[in-house]
């Protein structure tokens, strides 16, 4: 089986299904076509993870060429923008079958994606079109593919993928349960931060929080020269970047994992996420803060891995209230339930039945 990912900027979703599909596929060939940095130069590690890559400088012509040299079975677009995948559905001309990976929905934001690549086409017309015309969809969570489902026509195959993490970036032992809660339970938040008004800026979640009393940590995914000058301010601890595997041994020694968003400007779009740091938190041994983001919180109810806040300032009082042993045996039982490996294995199904519904015809033919 011959799999090309095409993604703007590859991001750690897509190291983690990769990691999945080799544990999953001992025959697969992977290839990926990005705009941006390759995951080496953004994440650390991950380039080896695919035997061609692919530049894209010229998105039209460079993605034509990459079909063609790699000749894939099955093209895989993570969005966004949904463009690149409209694109590969041009290029293609329905030889390939194409899976349309949503990971962010832009009709549900009020802010540009943060990757530094402008996108000139029209994203209304470019989330429909890739959207109705890929052989199939695989979305973060239900409520993505709910919202989907209200506006466009939907392929045949959908699939829920959640950002769960690598098992074997999972840490083999954790904290046992009943370890002291101390009189400043330490909260730790990890992942992007933004300081322009987007759902990833925490500055004033961060700020009410240290109010509380809570021993404050924040892990950025890239340097964020704003939140060290919080820290200092706010009396909160700043770390410098971590890569992804590094960061899973270190979690483990807090008590409890911040995944709230700042909801001002893109609430419909954080109503739709499953962030692959909620899953990450889990693996951990950590249970849940969060805001009442519908995707997010129904998880965290429905698993019982948390607490879903009404607003920041409700923390230090219900972690007070809160049955701390019973939280962390719940998730020590279900921590490893959640893994890419797993999701992988029905990602590769998906594959195959649309390389059995369609065999691949030449590019060129």
């Amino acid at each position: 089986m011959r799999v090309l990912f095409i993604q703007r900027q590859p991001c750690i979703r897509a190291l983690k299904c990769a990691t999945g599909l080799r544990s999953a596929v001992p025959d697969l060939t992977l290839g990926f076509a990005a705009q941006g940095q390759t995951l080496t130069e953004f994440y650390g590690s991950g380039d080896e993870l695919f035997d061609q890559w692919f530049r894209m400088d010229d998105p039209a012509a460079d993605l034509a060429h990459a079909i063609d040299a790699f000749a894939p079975d099955v093209i895989h677009s993570h969005n966004l923008p949904d463009s690149l995948t409209v694109l590969a559905q041009t290029v293609c001309g329905g030889r390939v079958p194409i899976v349309h990976d949503v990971h962010d929905m832009q009709s549900l934001r009020a802010t540009p994606y943060e990757d530094g690549f402008p996108d000139p086409t029209d994203p209304a017309e470019m989330e429909r079109r890739a959207t109705e015309d890929s052989d199939a969809l695989v979305t973060v969570s239900d409520e993505v593919l709910a919202q989907l489902a209200a506006r466009y026509r939907l392929p045949a195959r959908t699939m829920i993928l959640p950002n769960a993490p690598l098992d074997a970036d999972i840490p083999a032992q954790i904290p046992p349960p009943e370890r002291p809660h101390g009189p400043r339970p330490r909260v730790v938040y990890q992942g992007s931060l933004s300081d322009n008004g987007s759902h990833y800026d925490l500055r004033e979640i961060f700020t009410v929080l240290a109010a509380q009393g809570f021993d404050l940590s924040i892990r950025p995914s890239r340097p964020q020269p704003a939140y060290r000058a919080l820290a200092d301010e706010i009396g909160a601890t700043y770390h410098d970047p971590v890569s992804p595997s590094e960061l899973m041994t270190l979690l483990p020694e807090y008590d409890w994992g911040w995944a709230g968003f700042n909801d001002t400007l893109n609430r419909a779009h954080i109503d739709t996420a499953l962030p692959n740091k909620a899953f990450e938190y889990l693996g951990c041994g950590l249970p849940i803060l969060t805001l009442p983001h519908a995707a997010l919180a129904r998880f965290v109810a429905a698993e019982g891995v948390g607490i879903v806040l009404r607003r920041p300032e409700d923390a230090a009082a219900a972690v007070r209230d809160a049955d701390v042993v019973a939280l962390r045996r719940r998730v020590a039982d279900v921590r490893r339930q959640f893994t890419a490996e797993r999701n992988a294995q029905r990602l590769a199904r998906l594959y195959g039945e649309l390389i059995t519904l369609r065999p691949v015809a030449p590019v060129g033919a």
